[in-house]
């Protein structure tokens, strides 16, 4: 089968800015990111930057992204309070609309439909306490929220206490490998809880409240 769709354009732009807190333990920072992506460069879909992962459809005449859109933010920080804790907080915003002439669904090229405009917020912070060298104690509290179209806000809280032990006997946020013991409760909202909003909840089915209990292991790999 023989594709020949009109050519299209899009345009990013992106701003970072680190601010190391010198008044703070070392290692302590805020990083502030805020990308803008338009036409079929808009980037908004699947929550990263990659400019050919166009979010929304395309105008229904015109066949072009043209007037679509994904602003990004992301705020994260870290603060070193002492050797006994660290505080890892995290803001994540993203507005999206693809180029057809509606905020609900529309057609991609090939005829699937898909929605074209999607608000995501997320908010957390992750909090670990040094026990000792060799052995720390994680907790987080999450929320996140989405709204799809016109469609009401989905949205989940969820919270994490996880015993780590850190071969390295590091105490850094960043040491690794971790070795954690993960136990995490988390509650859905009536819309995400009755649309099987997320990949847990279509395996469980409507629940109010979701549960996870493993062991993970955590390392980097460099090149």
């Amino acid at each position: 089968m023989e594709l020949n769709f009109p050519s299209d354009y899009g345009l990013v732009v992106g701003f970072r800015h680190t601010h190391k807190m010198k008044k703070m333990r070392k290692g302590s920072f805020n990083d502030f990111t805020l990308r803008y992506g338009t036409g079929i460069a808009n980037g908004g879909d699947g929550g990263v930057s990659k400019t050919w992962l166009t979010y929304g459809a395309p105008d229904t005449i015109s066949l072009s992204f043209k007037g679509a859109y994904s602003l990004a933010l992301v705020n994260h920080m870290v603060f070193n309070i002492s050797d006994r804790y660290t505080l890892n907080g995290y803001v994540i915003f993203t507005n999206s609309k693809g180029g057809a002439d509606t905020n609900h669904k529309s057609k991609t090229y090939f005829g699937k439909e898909v929605y074209n405009r999607k608000t995501d917020f997320t908010i957390g912070a992750r909090n670990e306490f040094y026990i000792n060298d060799y052995f720390h104690l994680l907790g987080e509290i999450h929320y996140s929220q989405r709204k799809d179209g016109e469609d009401p806000m989905a949205s989940m809280v969820k919270f994490s206490v996880a015993p780590i032990l850190v071969p390295t006997g590091a105490r850094n946020t960043w040491a690794r490998p971790h070795l954690r013991f993960v136990a995490s409760v988390a509650r859905y909202n009536d819309y995400a809880m009755d649309s099987l909003y997320s990949p847990y909840l279509q395996f469980v089915g409507n629940k109010r409240w979701g549960y996870y209990f493993g062991v993970k292991a955590e390392w980097w790999v460099w090149n």
